[in-house]
């Protein structure tokens, strides 16, 4: 009687707990969520806020040519400002950082802020931002500073685009003004099943994040069922067992599974001499590819390996792969370099010193054709601790790269204190080159001050002719790209380089204007 009794009620529980499980799994996923892009918005307006102060120490609220020129610095320091102005007393543009005025019109009321002086509003402009958030610095003089952010930093479309849980996300000035409203596929604005607010409490800033529940349920309900099944006819004790294993068959332990297998395997993107055509190296990007032969891209799952520490093992791994693929190439080249991302976890402590000298001090790819890309992407932990693994790096011969420069938490400090080699330009600033001035000036000035500290550049994201002349024209080198080749197998990246004979670099077709 009482195994039957067990075996009965065993399922049910299973059943309904799995159920409890995934209604607040679903809200904690969104708040989640909402919580990361509201700390990104006030992030984001805590360093346009230094920037408008430290113009206010200046004094910066006159038109003349040193003052554009300090606006111009400090918006470059401060990747997230899209433009540093002075401003009437009745709000109007007088002059910025660009030299050109932004035509903005206002999308709503300027809201006060805690800080004294400090207003924000919803601006319309026209150009590459679109909507934009404007922060108005009045002095008690009555001189006023205003800052542009671009909305699009504070959640990239694609992150919710790419979603398929009805996700949704709504920004807003509070009491009014719209900043951001992006639905993906499947979202029902007015009337999502799962509903989180955010307020921030030091800017009249309220981030909204919904999802749909069915579609929560789509995704996650094998759980459910795996848990009433496993319960069924046996104890409590062992459908918790197989509720621990069917947890067990979520995505990390499918990413151990593929790490054992050998599938998160290095394709390489050739990085090409502007001027002779010649290849000079390559980057290493993983991706992983399923046993039916599919292959997915790093995007679907680079953030939870750097979220659960399994980037260690799998950094190392393509590591020794691309050795292994790379050695007969590079041995007989030792000119060309190998480029390997690294994140700010890994600059926590010496460990992946040992483990590089280890891969490659036995490998016929050498230590001096190593290039590690340290990213902007998430801030470095401890900048000490950060300089002196790269020195040691530097004093084995390995060369170090900045990656994603201007667009992420680094800016300048990066640029000074790590002394770096090499600067990455990112593909961001590259897409605008020549179409968007401030971007353009950011990318003159990034070459300029890789000149001055003897920095090696690199171009990323090179995708049209036109950029290849822009880079040419300016100076620039090294570059990687659509243009030249996407990301390749082993195989195919060697027999490119074994093949390759100095070329002429593609031309882009003459225009008539040109040569009139």
């Amino acid at each position: 009687m009482a195994a039957a009794f067990v075996a009965v009620l065993s399922p049910v529980a299973a059943y309904l707990g799995s159920q409890i499980w995934l209604a607040r799994s679903l809200t904690a996923t969104i708040d989640t969520r909402a919580g990361l892009v509201l700390e990104r918005i006030e992030n984001s307006l805590e360093r346009a806020t230094t920037a408008l102060r430290e113009a206010h120490t200046r004094n910066l609220y006159s038109c003349g040519a040193p003052e554009k020129e300090a606006l111009r610095l400090l918006v470059f320091e401060s990747p997230i400002l899209k433009e540093l102005a002075v401003l009437g007393p009745d709000g109007r543009l007088l002059c910025n950082n660009i030299g050109s005025l932004v035509q903005i019109s206002p999308g709503s009321t300027a809201y006060p802020t805690r800080e004294p002086g400090l207003d924000l509003a919803v601006a319309l402009t026209r150009g590459p931002y679109g909507r934009a958030l404007r922060l108005q610095m009045t002095a008690h003089t009555g001189d006023r500073l205003g800052g542009l952010i671009a909305v699009g930093l504070f959640v990239p479309n694609s992150d919710i685009l790419r979603s398929n849980l009805g996700v949704g996300i709504d920004i807003e000035l509070v009491p009014g003004g719209r900043l951001v409203n992006i639905r993906g596929p499947g979202a029902v604005a007015g009337s999502p099943d799962v509903r989180v607010v955010k307020l921030s409490e030091r800017y009249p800033i309220k981030v909204e994040y919904y999802a749909s529940e069915g579609a929560w349920v789509k995704e996650k309900g094998w759980i459910v069922t795996a848990s009433a099944g496993a319960g069924g006819g046996i104890g409590l004790l062992l459908a918790l067992l197989l509720l621990v294993g069917g947890r067990e068959r979520g995505p990390m332990a499918d990413m151990h599974r593929a790490l054992r297998n050998g599938e998160f395997i290095p394709h390489y993107q050739p990085i090409i001499d502007l001027d002779t055509g010649r290849i000079l190296g390559c980057e290493v990007l993983v991706r992983w590819r399923k046993p039916d032969g599919r292959l997915i891209p790093p995007g679907a799952f680079i953030g939870e390996a750097e979220r659960t520490g399994f980037i260690f093992p799998m950094t190392l791994a393509v590591m020794r792969q691309a050795a292994a693929e790379l050695g007969p190439t590079y041995a007989a080249r030792p000119e060309l370099k190998c480029g390997f991302n690294l994140c700010a976890a890994h600059f926590r402590d010496q460990t992946i010193v040992s483990d590089v000298a280890a891969i490659f001090s036995r490998s016929d790819v050498a230590l001096s054709q190593v290039l590690l890309e340290v990213t902007e992407r998430d801030p470095l932990p401890d900048m000490d601790a950060a300089r002196q693994i790269i020195a040691r790096f530097q004093e084995m011969g390995v060369r170090v790269a900045l990656d994603d420069v201007g667009t992420g938490h680094g800016g300048m400090s990066y640029l000074l204190k790590l002394r770096v080699d090499v600067m990455k330009i990112d593909k961001l600033f590259i897409d605008a080159l020549g179409s968007e001035r401030q971007s353009t000036a950011i990318v003159d000035s990034l070459i300029d001050l890789a000149a001055h500290l003897n920095m090696e550049v690199v171009a990323e994201g090179v995708e049209t002719f036109d950029q290849v002349e822009a880079l040419r024209r300016r100076g620039v080198r090294a570059a990687q790209g659509y243009v030249f080749a996407p990301p390749l197998p082993g195989s195919s990246f060697c027999q490119l380089v074994q093949a390759m004979e100095p070329v002429a670099m593609p031309q882009p077709p003459v225009r008539k204007a040109l040569r009139g």
